[in-house]
Parts: structure tokens; sequence; C-alpha cells
């Protein structure tokens, strides 16, 4: 049994403006993994902004926050039911 999996339509236009040789060394790059310039592009920008989202992790507090961050996360669940509305939530980019 044979599956295809397709891709979501792509509808929405993205337009951007490149040298000669920004889109010589894409169409290359691309090329080598066997995609056409519009999924390399895509692909790769979507992964990278995914990253960038997901490294928005450091921020900085002083001892006493620190402290009281910790014991919340150490800390017996106080809200059940938002818990799981947060677990619920799906990236934007799925």
């Amino acid at each position: 049994m044979h599956t295809t999996i397709r891709k979501a339509t792509r509808d929405k236009q993205i337009n951007i403006r490149a040298t000669e040789e920004e889109r010589a060394v894409i169409d290359y790059a691309a090329s080598l993994l066997n995609k056409n310039r519009t999924d390399f592009i895509i692909e790769q920008a979507v992964s990278e902004a995914q990253n960038i989202i997901l490294d928005q992790r450091v921020f900085a507090l002083d001892d006493a926050r620190y402290q009281a961050f910790i014991e919340q996360l150490e800390g017996p669940v106080q809200n059940e039911e938002g818990r799981q509305r947060l677990l619920d939530v799906k990236p934007e980019w799925k």
C-alpha cells in the first residue's frame, strides 16, 4: 500500500528581493537538496523562525525573584484547568 503525503496549499505570497549572487547561492543550495527555490526558502525561513521563537527563554531575575520562580516551578500545580489549557495550545506554525 502506497501512501502519499499532501503538503498544505500555499496561498499567501511573500515577495523578496535578492542580488544575483544571493539568488545563485540559494538556487545551488536548493538543488543540492533536490528542492525548488520556493520550497527551499520557505523551509529554511520557517525552521529559523521556529528556532528564534523557541530561543526566547532567557530572562534575568534578582535573587529573591529567582527563588520565588523556582518555588513556583517546583510546587504543586494550583490551577489544573489553566495548566491543561496551556498544554493544549498548539504553536501558531502547526
